[in-house]
């Protein structure tokens, strides 16, 4: 019962917060404080379509990410076989978290194995150890939407681009008693211990057609002139896979611990699931403005408007060890929720300050970031953020450049891993300046 528990709500801390408070691939980004980079930078235009009408800024480049974390996994890969004393599921489920692309320089501590179980006169308790720390103290829902990367082209004011989508959603609680008893109180007599998971994940591929255009441009925005820009982006997808699960395990115990008679445990769940063959047709908009004049920008990016998908599921109930297959072919829409990014920037002398606001699924996140010149070669950067555990995050990094071809580099803060404690992490990437 006790392994049931901890494995179901442990693999839904994992799934369910795997990807909230996602990396950041572009090392001049991520050196920002993962701020929206002003002028149309590396991300901008995902977030705000409105960006790929937005002229280019002097001394921008186009850049590649380098996955300078994948030496030491290589080097030293994980252990995998759970039959091995060297196997810990927490490192694991700390890789799903940082994907091993920027290199960890100072990783957080990995919980330990050890539980103990103490067992007495009508008496338990259980002392999970540093373990306790990855279960959250207070109900924990975590979703996100990721737009993977775009691959097409465009075409004057219109673009044609192949993209996949995303989206997860997971809610998790325990009740009063059951976190008692995570925490180390004794259980205790005629008492109910229950665990709440709410769970949703679909994923779908298909294209974006696209227009992005100047509705007003005098001049040159940054310096004294004015720009106004608009964007539209239609999406239309395919289906690839739908789950939804709504689980519940509970058992209360008896007027004493340890009767004659066993403990029940009842477990429920009713579940829907979908793969390829179940897809049906997606469709959605994105939408998004920018604003600039004189040196300062504003920009405001609304993704997934009306977005949803139409699926034909398998529907199923399960009681503790029998399973009922209520229905096998059965429409259902899911929907995506909506999300919105406004974002500022700001020419300050030889300096630009950038800032945003992100309101996710189920979390509103902000960075602000600053990034300067010395001279022609060298670039100096500085960020802060609030990221999803509403922990503030630190970074900074510099650019060389020589000739057209740039190296960047970053160190920034992150909380991204079960125990949520401060680690850091080291990126890089080439840049190749117009």
């Amino acid at each position: 019962m006790l392994r049931r528990i901890l494995t179901l709500s442990l693999l839904a801390l994992v799934v369910g917060g795997g990807v909230a408070g996602a990396q950041t691939f572009s090392a001049r980004r991520m050196a920002m404080g993962g701020v929206i980079l002003a002028g149309g930078g590396a991300g901008s235009s995902g977030a705000n379509v409105a960006y790929r009408a937005v002229p280019k800024a002097p001394k921008s480049a186009w850049t590649i990410p380098l996955p300078i974390g994948l030496i030491p996994l290589l080097a030293d890969p994980p252990e995998i076989d759970p039959d091995s004393p060297d196997f810990n599921v927490y490192e694991l489920a700390n890789l799903l978290y940082n994907p091993p692309w920027n290199l960890q320089l100072s990783p957080p501590e990995t919980p330990g194995n050890d539980i103990t179980i103490e067992i007495g006169r009508d008496h338990l308790s259980m002392d999970l150890g540093e373990v306790k720390n990855v279960f959250p103290r207070e109900p924990s829902r975590v979703g996100a939407v990721v737009n993977g990367p775009t691959l097409g082209f465009g075409v004057k004011r219109f673009f044609l681009a192949a993209a996949p989508l995303v989206h997860y959603d997971n809610d998790l609680s325990f009740n009063d008693a059951l976190r008692g008893a995570i925490d180390g109180e004794e259980f205790r007599p005629d008492t109910r211990y229950e665990l709440f998971d709410q769970g949703l994940g679909q994923a779908a591929a298909g294209v974006h057609l696209g227009w992005a255009a100047p509705l007003v441009q005098t001049g040159d925005p940054r310096g004294k002139g004015m720009g106004l820009y608009a964007g539209a982006r239609v999406k239309l997808m395919r289906g690839l896979a739908y789950g939804s699960v709504d689980n519940s395990v509970a058992f209360v115990t008896g007027d004493t611990l340890f009767s004659a008679g066993s403990l029940d445990a009842n477990y429920q769940a009713h579940t829907y699931e979908a793969g390829p063959d179940g897809g049906g047709f997606g469709r959605g908009l994105d939408l998004g403005a920018v604003w600039m004049a004189g040196g300062v920008e504003f920009g405001l990016g609304v993704n997934d408007i009306g977005t949803s998908f139409d699926w034909r599921v398998k529907e199923t109930r399960v009681h503790d060890d029998s399973t009922e297959v209520i229905a096998t072919d059965e429409p259902l829409t899911s929907t995506v929720p909506t999300t919105a990014v406004a974002n500022a920037a700001i020419r300050l002398g030889r300096f630009l300050v950038a800032g945003d606001v992100v309101r996710g699924v189920n979390v509103t996140t902000g960075h602000l970031g600053a990034e300067t010149w010395l001279g022609k070669a060298l670039v100096v950067r500085a960020g802060a953020s609030l990221d999803v555990n509403e922990l503030i995050q630190y970074s900074g990094g510099a650019g060389l450049r020589v000739g057209n071809i740039g190296v960047d580099l970053a160190v920034a803060s992150n909380s991204r891993n079960l125990s949520r404690e401060r680690g850091l992490e080291l990126g890089a990437g080439l840049a190749f300046y117009h």
